[in-house]
C-alpha cells in the first residue's frame, strides 16, 4: 500500500518541482547532488515569501542536538509564535521537561523569562516556594546570555521556524556568491502526515577563514563577530580544550557554512520548512528539527504571551525601574 501511494505521489512533486524551478526534476541520491545550487533559490523564495505572509502559529517541535562530547540531547518542546517577535516555550519531554521560557518580557527587547526544568528545576521551584530565598532564583535573563546556551545549539529566537529559514537562506545565498556547493532533489516524503519535497544542499567543509585570538575571547565571542554558531566552530576545532576563555595568539578555524550537509523536507500544502536535518564534517547527524501539529494563524491574543498568564513572578528590571522614575519625574 505505501509503495502503491509513494508512486501515486511522486509525478505530482515532480510537476510541482517543474513549475517551480522552470527545470526538468532529476531525482539523486546522495551522492548524485551535482546540480548548481542556483536551482534552489526559486523554492527558498517561496520559503520566505510564506514566512512573510505567516502573522503566528504553534508547533510540537522534536529536537535532537549532537554535542562536541557525542551526548545527543532529545527534546520535544511546545512552541507559540506571534510576530513580530513574542515566543513560549515549553519543554514537554527530555532532560529540561518542565522548563518554560517567555521572550521577550513585556517593555523590553532583550530580557527573557525562563523557568528551568528537571531536577534543576524541581529545586529552583522548592527554592522560590521559600520566602527568604525566592528572589535569589533567577527568571530573568539577557538574550546573550550564556546559561541560556547551555545544552543549546540556537539561541531560543532563533527555534522558531523562521530562525530555520533565515539558517538555511544564509548559508546557500552564500554558496551562490561564492559559487560553491551543489545540490539536488530527491523524490517527496509523506513527513507527520504532510507530502513534502525534500531538499539536500552539500557545502565545502574546508571554506572559512583562520582567525586569531585576542584577549578576552571565546568560542562565544568568535561566534558573534563572524555570525557562525559557536558549536560549529567546536566542531572544526577539535584540537582546541576551551570552555570560556581561549588563549591569546591561537589559532581558529571559523568554517563558512553551517554543515556539511543539509536536508530540508519543504511541505507542499504551506510552503515551509516542516524538517530539517544537518550533518557536520564527518558525515554525523549534527542536529534534526520537525514541527509536527503545527498551526498557522491560530490569532493569539496578547494574553497568551502574559507573564502572569504562564505564571512568571512579576519582577521589574533596574532599566525598568529607571523609565519608571523619569516618567514621574515628568
Amino acid at each position: 500500500m505505501f509503495r502503491a501511494g509513494f508512486n501515486c505521489l511522486r509525478p505530482r512533486l515532480a510537476v510541482l518541482l517543474t513549475w517551480l524551478l522552470g527545470a526538468p526534476i532529476a531525482y539523486a541520491n546522495d551522492s548524485a547532488c551535482t546540480r548548481p545550487l542556483e536551482d534552489a533559490l526559486a523554492l527558498l523564495t517561496k520559503m520566505e515569501q510564506a514566512w512573510e505572509q505567516l502573522s503566528d502559529y504553534s508547533a510540537i517541535l522534536l529536537k535532537a542536538e549532537r554535542f562536541t562530547d557525542a551526548k545527543t540531547t532529545d527534546e520535544q518542546v511546545f512552541i507559540k509564535f506571534r510576530k513580530p517577535d513574542q515566543l513560549y516555550l515549553q519543554v514537554l519531554e527530555g532532560a529540561n521537561a518542565g522548563a518554560e521560557l517567555l521572550y521577550p518580557k513585556p517593555g523590553t527587547s532583550n530580557i527573557i523569562l525562563a523557568r528551568p526544568g528537571g531536577f534543576t528545576g524541581s529545586v529552583a521551584g522548592f527554592l522560590g516556594s521559600l520566602p527568604a530565598l525566592g528572589q535569589l532564583v533567577p527568571h530573568e535573563f539577557d538574550l546573550n546570555d550564556g546559561r541560556l546556551m547551555e545544552g543549546q545549539h540556537h539561541p531560543l529566537p532563533d527555534s522558531t521556524i523562521g530562525g530555520m529559514i533565515r539558517l538555511i537562506a544564509t548559508n546557500i545565498r552564500t554558496a551562490v556568491r561564492h559559487r560553491e556547493g551543489t545540490m539536488c532533489f530527491h523524490p517527496g516524503e509523506i513527513v507527520n502526515g504532510q507530502p513534502a519535497v525534500k531538499v539536500e544542499v552539500l557545502f565545502p567543509t574546508e571554506k572559512g577563514i583562520w582567525h586569531t585570538v585576542t584577549e578576552g575571547e571565546s568560542f562565544w565571542t568568535v561566534g558573534r563577530t563572524f555570525d557562525q554558531d559557536r558549536y560549529v566552530i567546536l566542531y572544526n576545532n577539535p584540537s582546541i580544550d576551551a570552555e570560556h576563555l581561549l588563549p591569546p595568539g591561537q589559532p581558529v578555524f571559523v568554517p563558512r557554512y553551517y554543515a556539511q550537509r543539509a536536508l530540508v523536507w519543504i511541505s507542499e500544502s504551506n510552503d515551509l520548512p516542516i524538517k530539517v536535518q544537518m550533518y557536520d564534517n564527518k558525515q554525523q547527524l549534527y542536529e534534526s528539527y520537525a514541527n509536527i501539529d503545527l498551526r498557522i494563524d491560530a490569532g493569539f491574543t496578547d494574553e497568551e504571551f502574559d507573564p502572569a498568564y504562564h505564571g512568571f513572578p512579576t519582577v521589574t528590571t533596574s532599566d525598568e525601574e529607571k523609565l519608571k522614575a523619569q516618567s514621574i519625574a515628568r
